[in-house]
């Protein structure tokens, strides 16, 4: 019966923080961002690399970029009225942060589902490079893979401002996965996501096809990879949570 009570006050919390958000411009991300990054790979790239440069902008930069700013902004306008009211109405302060992870999350299942989409029309459109397969199987790592980025950059939001969150989001994803991702250290967090499409699409993080035979696609690092996002995703969830349970406005 608790359990019952808790999913009904979540969704009740979590339909009131949807209608917030409804005419953002963060909203407008999740299609905006998977079409600018298939347009610019079509411009740089041309029609028959399109699969393989889009892909490798929308993981090294434009998906966390998208995703920090996403995840900051949900937090924006409460954080501006310094939650007034919101402390008093709910009993559970946790489920106010809570919610807000559940919509980052929402949000981000989408915008990789729109980029999945328009990624297949293309290879349709100018010959695919990567299977369809291929291709559903990596959106669904690199949603699952960038969950755990969500509480902290809410968190980093919360602490210092969106502008720090965002610039210190592409210099971790953009320079540790351009470093760490090709040798012993691809189990760092930031690192992980352009490790394994080196092993599901064939791509390195410099964009260009890796070689037959490399070490980089000999052994499974996915079961692990995965492991650990999730583990991340839902520790840094509820610590932060009790971080934000106490805070004071």
């Amino acid at each position: 019966m608790w359990l019952e009570r808790l999913v009904c006050s979540m969704k009740s919390t979590i339909k009131a923080e949807l209608l917030k958000q409804k005419h953002t411009f963060h909203k407008k991300l999740i299609w905006i961002a998977p079409i600018i990054t298939i347009l610019i790979a079509f411009l740089l790239m041309g029609g028959a690399y399109i699969q393989n440069g889009a892909y490798n902008w929308w993981y090294m930069l434009i998906l966390p970029g998208t995703l920090t700013m996403m995840s900051s902004f949900i937090l924006v306008n409460d954080k501006k009225r310094k939650f007034h009211g919101l402390f008093n109405v709910l009993i559970d302060v946790k489920k106010l942060w809570y919610s807000k992870i559940a919509i980052s999350t929402i949000y981000l299942a989408l915008t990789c589902l729109i980029f999945f989409l328009g990624i297949t029309i293309s290879g349709v459109v100018f010959g695919s490079q990567i299977s369809v397969i291929n291709s559903l199987i990596a959106s669904i790592l690199l949603f699952t893979l960038f969950l755990w980025q969500i509480p902290l950059w809410m968190f980093i939001s919360m602490k210092i401002n969106t502008g720090f969150s965002v610039i210190f989001s592409i210099i971790c994803n953009l320079g540790i996965s351009a470093i760490c991702a090709i040798n012993s250290m691809w189990w760092i967090p930031f690192a992980i996501p352009a490790r394994v499409m080196i092993q599901v699409i064939g791509v390195m993080p410099n964009g260009l096809n890796v070689e037959g035979g490399s070490n980089l696609i000999n052994g499974n690092v996915m079961p692990l990879a995965i492991f650990i996002s999730i583990a991340l995703y839902l520790t840094l969830s509820y610590l932060l949570a009790k971080w934000f349970e106490k805070q004071e406005v």
